[in-house]
This record gives structure tokens, sequence and C-alpha cells, in this order.
């Protein structure tokens, strides 16, 4: 019996010991698959009359605007409302200026497919937005947005500034 439960203990300790830990900070982003028909079901409830990029990014652009589409290393200036699937707005701004490059994967996708004055619709997923670890307030430790979670944006290009 003492044998037996020696040798258990011993398994127990090589399959714990060989296992993938992610207390390093690491985690595995969702599949697009996964997320994609929660991302389609949004945009038929919302009537976006969405596109699919290749990346996988759902978008409606309602205004192409005019001049020449952002490069990455610009500056731009926009509008825009964040909001989770379920509606619930996490985020806005009015007249904000970003280096595009510094942005969420999916925006730098995203926004370069309108020029100044364009307007865009887009429906992110996890990947491409803040993956899986999600955003947290660094100060309080709240939760800003969840990990793996799929994101929408509405986008009103309003400037570009070539750096």
């Amino acid at each position: 019996m003492r044998k037996l439960l020696g040798f258990t203990a011993l398994v127990i300790l090589v399959i714990t010991g060989c296992m993938k830990s992610n207390d390093d900070g690491s985690c595995t982003p969702q599949p697009v698959a996964k997320e994609l028909p929660s991302m389609q079901k949004f945009a038929a409830d919302s009537s976006i009359d969405a596109k699919q990029d290749p990346t996988g990014i759902l978008y409606q652009v309602l205004e192409p605007g005019t001049g020449t589409a952002p490069a990455q290393s610009d500056s731009i200036t926009i509008n825009y409302v964040g909001r989770f699937l379920n509606g619930q707005q996490f985020d806005a701004g009015n007249n904000v200026t970003f280096k595009l490059s510094s942005l969420i994967e999916g925006w730098q996708i995203g926004i370069p497919k309108i020029k100044t004055g364009g307007k865009i619709k887009l429906i992110i997923q996890s990947s491409l937005a803040y993956g899986c670890t999600g955003s947290v307030n660094p100060y309080t430790g709240q939760v800003l947005i969840p990990a793996n979670q799929p994101l929408y944006f509405y986008v009103e290009l309003l400037g570009i500034k070539p750096n």
C-alpha cells in the first residue's frame, strides 16, 4: 500500500511538473473562429452591413473620406465610441489624437480603410484588441475590458498628421 501511495505521489509530481504554467503572465488568444459567430450576430442585430477583412475583422465603411489613408507612422485625430457586443459603452473620445501605431492592432488594420472625413464601424476579435489579458486600470485594479472580449467601435477620422 505504501509503495502504491508513493508511486501515485511521484506520478502526480511528474505530471504537474510537466504542465505549462501561466504564472509568467502568458495566455492563449481566443481563435477568431470561436468569436466570429457572436461578432456576426452583433453585426446583424445592429444592422451593420459588415464585410470581413482577411484578418477576421468585420467592418462597414459608412463614408470613405477623401485624400489619403493614414500610414502606421501617422498621428490621427478621431471621434470614437467603443462598446462591448452586449451594447454597453466602455469608452469614447472626441477630437482626440493618437499615433496609429500605438493603438490596438484592430484599429491599425481598420482605420486605414478610410481617409480624412471617413466614418467606419469595426467589430474586432479579441486577439486584435486587448487579447487574453484584457485591460485593467493600473492604479485601481479595476477590469476595464475583460479578457477574450470582441469589441465594437464607431470611428470618425477627423484628420491625419504625417510623421
